[in-house]
């Protein structure tokens, strides 16, 4: 049923007359439905290829919607008549018809009405079918919207398996704030200290070297530094 709804939507949208202009067969008042559509399983299947609808003798019949009439005569000994409406078609029996093949008839016009005799139903009744091709489809989809609501789906509690598992408990504990910048002074501290001995190592070292490139050879000897010896008492 859903894919014959949607089947008939794409044929709507294709081209074919737009939902406000199709109407009931009958009325108004809409007709009570007295069979409803019931598709075969195979093309020739049993099943009931359209719709039933309650109907009175010598009532008038409307077309459905705009098109051309395709047939209006007899068939199997009852009226027949059908209007094409681009690519559906809608088939109204048993009725006399009042309108001859090629006809364009708008949504609403009379067409026959309603023959007085044998009928398939047990009260008289009119067959109203909607085909698209070979495939039957449900006429009365053509004059009822029907809105499908949802059903409001419950959140589903998670399953174990889904659950994300929690971190587990660090048995070291974790640095704070203040021992980071704890860390980061005596670090600081350190490396100054290290520069300062670094620092004053090289100058020892320059001095040692340049008290030793002072000192005189051997067999040298140093005037200034004997004088001033010699001048002390």
């Amino acid at each position: 049923m859903p894919i014959l709804t949607l089947l008939l939507t794409c044929v709507i949208a294709a081209g074919t007359p737009g939902l406000d202009a199709w109407r009931w067969p009958l009325g108004p008042p809409a007709p009570r439905i007295v069979a409803g559509f019931s598709p075969p399983a195979s093309p020739w299947g049993p099943g009931h290829r359209g719709v039933d609808l309650a109907a009175r003798p010598e009532q008038p019949v409307h077309a459905a919607g705009p098109g051309r009439v395709a047939y209006a005569d007899r068939l199997a000994g009852r009226g027949v008549v059908a209007i094409d409406h681009g690519p559906l078609r809608t088939t109204y029996l048993p009725v006399r018809p009042s309108v001859t093949v090629g006809h364009q008839v708008a949504a609403g016009a009379r067409i026959g009405v309603v023959e007085d005799g044998r009928s398939h139903c047990p009260t008289p009744c009119l067959h109203w079918g909607l085909r698209r091709g070979p495939v039957y489809l449900n006429p009365l989809t053509l004059v009822e919207r029907r809105v499908r609501l949802l059903p409001l789906w419950s959140q589903p509690s998670p399953s174990p398996t889904d659950r994300v598992p929690e971190p587990a408990s660090d048995p070291e504990p974790r640095m704070t704030l203040r021992d980071a910048t704890t860390a980061t002074g005596g670090a600081l501290t350190g490396m100054v200290m290290a520069f300062t001995l670094a620092f004053t190592w090289r100058r020892t070292r320059a001095r040692y070297r340049l008290h030793s490139r002072r000192r005189p050879p051997s067999g040298v000897v140093n005037l200034s530094q004997e004088r001033r010896l010699r001048r002390t008492p």
